[in-house]
């Protein structure tokens, strides 16, 4: 988990812990986590052949060699593709800075991360963009948080926060734009979410503006629920409880 240090010393959770520990994604997750493991197996593991060549069982049925050394692998490999998406998503976020700050381009990317910034590139030459402010550290009440983009977007001053993500999802992307927004203490007119998308290279722009009010509001329900769970980080950010 990323912490924040503010200027008074205070280590402050950042905004996606806070969210993510809020939010139950047991739904999403334990389906997502089982497609994980069947395709490792699918990946790794040997199909067995009978001595006229047929694979046993109906043509194309799932039937694997499966060894316990392989099942301890295919549980994990939730974490291997959560870190890889992760690392994919940090490489486009430094390329679309790289962009915004000195028009350079990514030297030798790998395909996911092309088409993230390709999306980047498309988003942009549609809309007019001016940044104020890039990837720099926001604080609220006993939080902290990194916002992408703070500056011109088609004629107003919007906060906006890129992703790689699959689809947009309001009840997490809501709450942190709002968080950020709230936090800059300069004028603002709006604030968005870019979803880059890494497979298809197409931009994906949802407007939070109208959702700002409710949104802050739960994000700021969310905070001392986070705190009230974990006494350490809620000492360690100088959480006095209001209960």
């Amino acid at each position: 988990m990323t912490h924040y240090y503010d200027h008074k010393g205070f280590s402050k959770p950042g905004v996606t812990s806070i969210i993510s520990d809020c939010n139950d994604k047991s739904n999403a997750l334990l389906p997502w986590a089982t497609k994980a493991v069947c395709e490792w197996i699918r990946k790794n593991c040997d199909q067995p052949w009978l001595d006229t060549g047929e694979i046993v069982g109906d043509e194309g049925s799932d039937v694997y060699f499966v060894f316990p050394d392989d099942l301890d692998l295919a549980q994990k490999n939730y974490r291997d593709i959560s870190d890889e998406a992760l690392d994919i998503g940090s490489q486009v976020h430094k390329a679309v800075e790289n962009w915004l700050k000195w028009h350079k381009e990514p030297i030798n990317p790998r395909e996911e991360v092309l088409a993230g910034f390709v999306a980047f590139l498309e988003f942009y030459d549609e809309h007019d963009m001016d940044a104020i402010e890039l990837e720099f550290p926001v604080y609220g009440d006993y939080w902290g948080g990194t916002l992408d983009y703070y500056g011109m977007f088609n004629g107003k001053i919007y906060v906006i926060d890129f992703k790689t993500s699959k689809a947009h999802y309001i009840h997490e992307h809501g709450p942190q734009i709002a968080a950020y927004r709230s936090a800059v203490k300069t004028p603002c007119d709006g604030c968005g979410m870019l979803r880059l998308d890494k497979t298809t290279g197409y931009p994906d722009f949802k407007d939070y503006s109208k959702r700002y009010e409710k949104d802050l509001r739960e994000f700021q329900l969310m905070v001392p629920l986070y705190l009230h769970r974990h006494p350490r980080i809620a000492e360690a950010a100088g959480f006095e409880s209001i209960f």
